[in-house]
């Protein structure tokens, strides 16, 4: 009889132990899939932001378009950075945080060309900024988890490296 007793109560003092660290575990899992969503939905916007500012560079003209939520989007970014905040480097979160400062420039500078004469030459200079613009937004988007790439801009980082 003593022996059920002191084994009864070996196991609730063992659940009693377990029960909060199993629900540690699984707050820790629930934070890491929570931040690693988020780091994809960020670096998603990033490719998009990338792709659109690459094909705005090789364009002549400005681009013209009705929804800069849609053309050129912040809101992953916006919903998404208190989840990656102190998940990433320090260095990373400040180049995350510049290149989304950059991408409310330019959603203003688009914005701005959209009011103007759909014919308005895209300067060579202002093209050569928006591809390395897109070429850093790469490089982020890749530290962040979602890879990939141009031949460019790969071609672009060895000539940086040598």
């Amino acid at each position: 009889m003593i022996a059920g007793v002191l084994f009864s109560l070996g196991g609730v003092l063992l659940g009693a132990f377990l029960t909060p660290l199993t629900q540690l575990f699984l707050e820790r899992k629930r934070e890491r899939h929570a931040t690693d969503r988020a780091k994809l939905l960020v670096a998603a916007e990033l490719l998009q932001a990338q792709m659109i500012l690459r094909t705005v560079s090789k364009g002549e003209h400005w681009p013209c378009y009705e929804d800069p939520n849609a053309f050129l989007p912040t809101s992953a970014w916006r919903e998404n950075q208190s989840s990656i905040a102190g998940q990433v480097s320090e260095d990373l979160w400040v180049q995350i945080v510049m290149a989304y400062s950059l991408l409310e420039y330019d959603r203003a500078r688009f914005a701005a060309a959209n009011k103007i004469p759909a014919a308005t030459p895209l300067t060579a200079e202002v093209a050569k900024g928006m591809k390395e613009e897109a070429i850093n937004l790469g490089r982020l988007r890749r530290q962040l988890g979602l890879g990939g790439g141009w031949l460019d801009e790969f071609e672009e980082k060895l000539k940086v490296e040598t």
